[in-house]
């Protein structure tokens, strides 16, 4: 036996072993370490949410919500992340103490918007609700209204348990829903986390890390989050408990030569975490992991393909066995596009597959798109793409560390990668690359911090917990802009509900609604009711064109409208460059002393117009 083949089978049982690394105690931990960390990470937790609830939404910019917190709010982040890293370097692990740890970083990093604005976030959180409550009130899916109503598996789940709780006001919900869902996603990237790393350590870093640079914002009430959980427990329960080869690896010559190179790559297979139930248990699972397929197709129309090439990476590396349920992955979402959403894949052809194998427009092309708006509004995109690159050459780094030391790498990295196979298909709005940077990320945080792990049970040496806390610092300060840069747009005050509600008193059911730019927190209620138009969307538009009071006068021109106009919208036509800067209010003072037009209702938050049509003009 050669060198390098001893040391393969030295690592082999190292990591694959029937005995994996546990966090047994290496020592003894004295008790008031335990307690001033759970003290640290207390105290962090008030003089976090004490320091939002000083924020004065007013003084929201450009940036974002970076220069309106006050200090003491980066104190309480340092706190926590401090208090990590050093529950983390303990000679005995305490999942319970790193859990406690974990919760308060959730709280601080993900609270900022229910605690300073108590609403919820983005206006498509509004429409969510508004879509779930025509579901419970109609007690039917109109496929012809929009989109949404071909993939309803998630409203209908939000629709059951307003009508099962009694809450059919769901803005309480929305509104924590960024905490909530984070927490919900813990447990599965813990046991993700734990079957793709050497050691229970570095799965609790990879989870942290997670949570730190998880800035996309997709974790509001959404059909996204919905399946983004679903998805990442999935992923847990087919490697904790279906992992290995599909297929026996001697069968045919591309078997061996696959298992072969895979083994030369990564012989290292965690065993930590992993399942071995009964057959009848094991039967029942598989069906569960084909029923959180199926949900996750009816719900969205992005995730169900992405988990596509993630589990055909699982399966080529041999990290997943059941052979059929790429295939199965595939024939669910192509069968529901082609019948269960027949009408809207008929009537959006072009839309869905107009840029088909254009991966130029689909990646560069969509991604310069963005560059665009204010100042401020552009040093957030580029501090977003700095972000992403950053967490990209970690895992980079990451996986030749692991490749040099014999630990395992290769799972991780393919399901980093695997998603980006998506680029091809089409633009998705223009916003494909954030998603695909949300899927990857729990595999790619697995390898960012594995340079700075040991490959024992050990805690932390001195230099890697400054290491790791350096990297977090980093990483969660700029997320802090990444993540709440668009705030100003993306954050609503009771100033503009208070307008909704006038308009929906006022507005006799079946009115032409207009928004001046499409971001107004509405269509929480009467979804159906109304006929809702928008003069321009509140999209990147370089060199974009000022609004004109004829367009608005043409929609309204049959019957008449009621125009909208709100400080959201402003903000973003301001941030993104929709409109020229000021163009808004320059619309609005032109346009309201024109023929036809009645200022309905005004307060700080926005206005009302009433534009005359020809059925009821005078």
């Amino acid at each position: 036996m050669n060198t390098n083949t001893a040391h393969r089978h030295d690592a082999s049982a190292r990591y694959s072993g029937a005995k994996p690394p546990t966090h047994r105690n290496l020592g003894l931990t004295p008790t008031w370490h335990i307690g001033a960390l759970a003290a640290t990470a207390a105290a962090a937790l008030i003089l976090g949410v004490w320091s939002m609830t000083q924020v004065d939404p007013a003084l929201i910019g450009g940036a974002g919500l970076i220069l309106a917190l006050p200090p003491a709010y980066f104190v309480a982040l340092a706190l926590s992340l401090a208090g990590f890293v050093g529950s983390l370097s303990l000679r005995r692990l305490l999942p319970t103490l790193l859990t406690w740890q974990l919760l308060v970083t959730v709280v601080i990093l993900d609270g900022a918007d229910p605690i300073i604005h108590g609403l919820p976030r983005l206006e498509a959180s509004f429409r969510h609700m508004g879509i779930a409550d025509n579901i419970a009130q109609s007690g039917q899916l109109d496929t012809s209204l929009d989109a949404y109503f071909n993939w309803p598996g998630f409203f209908n789940l939000l629709a059951m348990v307003s009508g099962a709780t009694g809450a059919k006001d769901l803005i309480g919900i929305a509104t924590w829903a960024p905490v909530g869902i984070n927490i919900l996603m813990l447990a599965p990237l813990l046991a993700l986390a734990r079957r793709l790393t050497a050691n229970p350590r570095h799965s609790w870093a990879a989870v942290w890390i997670f949570y730190l640079s998880s800035w996309i914002g997709q974790d509001y009430l959404s059909p996204q989050a919905y399946s983004f959980v679903l998805m990442l427990t999935l992923l847990a329960c087919l490697l904790s408990v279906f992992g290995g080869w599909a297929w026996p690896t001697e069968r045919t010559r591309f078997s061996r030569w696959l298992a072969r190179n895979v083994s030369k790559l990564d012989g290292a297979v965690p065993r930590y975490g992993v399942i071995e139930p009964p057959r009848a248990d094991a039967a029942a699972l598989v069906v569960v992991c084909a029923l959180f397929l199926l949900a996750m197709t009816a719900s969205h129309q992005l995730s169900p393909f992405a988990v596509i090439p993630i589990l055909a990476a699982m399966l080529l590396t041999g990290r997943l066995r059941l052979r059929f349920l790429p295939v199965l992955a595939v024939v669910l979402p192509v069968g529901w596009l082609l019948f269960a959403a027949s009408a809207f894949l008929q009537g959006h052809f072009g839309q869905l597959f107009g840029s088909l194998g254009d991966i130029g427009a689909n990646s560069v092309g969509a991604l310069s798109a963005r560059v665009s708006g204010s100042d401020a509004h552009v040093f957030v995109v580029y501090t977003r793409m700095a972000e992403v690159a950053l967490v990209w050459i970690l895992a980079a780094v990451g996986a030749f560390v692991g490749y040099r030391r014999k630990a395992p790498w290769l799972a991780a990295a393919a399901g980093a990668v695997a998603p980006l196979l998506l680029i091809p298909l089409q633009q998705y709005g223009g916003e494909l690359l954030l998603r695909l940077y949300l899927f990857s990320l729990p595999f790619a945080v697995c390898l960012t911090v594995l340079p700075l792990m040991s490959d024992k049970a050990a805690g932390l040496g001195l230099k890697r917990a400054l290491g790791l806390l350096l990297m977090g610092a980093v990483l969660a300060t700029t997320t802090v802009v990444t993540r709440y840069g668009n705030d100003g747009m993306e954050s609503f005050n009771n100033d503009e509900l208070a307008v909704v509600d006038h308009l929906y008193s006022t507005a006799p059911k079946g009115s032409v609604l207009i928004e001046a730019v499409r971001n107004t927190p509405w269509r929480f209620q009467h979804y159906a009711d109304y006929d809702y138009r928008a003069l321009v969307a509140a999209e990147p538009a370089p060199n974009a064109a000022p609004l004109s009071c004829d367009a608005a006068n043409q929609i309204a021109h049959k019957s008449g409208a009621y125009l909208i106009v709100t400080n959201s919208q402003q903000q973003a036509a301001e941030l993104r460059g929709t409109a020229p800067a000021g163009d808004l209010q320059r619309f609005i003072a032109t346009c309201a002393t024109g023929p036809g037009w009645t200022k309905v209702f005004e307060n700080p938050g926005g206005v009302i117009f009433h534009i005359e049509g020809v059925s009821n003009g005078k």
